[in-house]
């Protein structure tokens, strides 16, 4: 029975010790048009083969197409002026979420990842019209006031910085109750293993002290790696992916841009019914 108890003791111990302060928290969104942050689109580029009006055939004229109102065909052989596809980006709504104060932070993540050079932005997209549209992480953007673009984090970046910064050694402060389970722990196991041999007490002074040598460092390695697959875990489960947006689909996620002075983000995606890349620009008010 005295055994019995050392050893739910000694997994108390580890249970306590083990846990992680960091908590995983869903995120609820709403469609992309009820955000205060609205994206605007424009026109991006041009097909990557324009289209050209071939010379006349030797001996015969050139009858060109008729123009539009307004419109004067150009001579043979030069580029037509580009027309952007008519619908091209109609129907695609995209709403974002900066979040650079503390408190709604800790909402979303449960820690401000601000305090680790991390700027979470929701970016949320809402398709009621009827094309297909491919959207890229890798093709948003923030740009600063010299006109630098910045993309967003890898997943393994943004974890570094986080376990690396003060956030990350608040975690591991947190977590590290699990370094006691050195000097505790080892001081249960040899409690109960004295016990079976008929001594507790000079087991547990055993354990103590071989835990407080051992256990202390182990513990503290086995929590830093686990803090870090939990931020882990939790940053790629929330992060944006490529993906396609189908007409009426709402699709999210977040991107984590390196913590800087930005005044605008920019968003390219590409209509692939309309075949058009169309450029979507965020400008939220002030620096963020």
């Amino acid at each position: 029975m005295r055994n019995k108890v050392y050893i739910y003791t000694l997994s108390a111990a580890f249970l306590f010790g083990g846990c992680a302060t960091y908590e995983s928290k869903p995120v609820p969104i709403r469609p992309a048009s009820s955000y205060t942050l609205q994206a605007r689109p424009q026109y991006a580029s041009a097909p990557s083969q324009p289209q050209t009006i071939p010379a006349a055939p030797s001996g015969q004229p050139l009858t060109p197409p008729s123009p539009g109102a307004g419109q004067v065909p150009p001579p043979p052989g030069q580029a037509v002026p580009y027309q952007p596809v008519q619908y091209a980006g109609v129907g695609l709504s995209i709403g974002a979420d900066v979040l650079s104060d503390t408190e709604r932070c800790k909402q979303n993540f449960g820690v401000d990842l601000n305090r680790a050079g991390v700027l979470p932005v929701q970016l949320i997209y809402t398709n009621t019209g009827n094309h297909v549209y491919n959207i890229q992480r890798g093709q948003v953007f923030a740009v600063d006031y010299d006109n630098n673009m910045w993309q967003a984090l890898t997943t393994e970046q943004a974890t570094g910085r986080i376990a690396g910064s003060e956030v990350g050694q608040d975690l591991l402060r947190g977590a590290g109750k699990g370094a006691l389970i050195g000097g505790a722990g080892g001081a249960a196991l040899g409690a109960a293993l004295g016990a079976a041999m008929g001594d507790a007490g000079k087991g547990a002074m055993i354990g103590a002290a071989a835990g407080g040598i051992g256990g202390g460092a182990y513990g503290a390695v086995h929590e830093k790696s686990k803090v870090e697959k939990v931020v882990n875990r939790d940053v790629m489960s929330k992060a944006l992916q490529d993906q396609q947006v189908a007409p009426g689909y709402t699709v999210n996620g977040f991107i984590f841009l390196p913590k800087g002075n930005y005044h605008r983000i920019e968003i390219n995606v590409f209509d692939t019914t309309g075949q058009q890349s169309v450029k979507y620009t965020i400008t939220p008010q002030g620096t963020f």
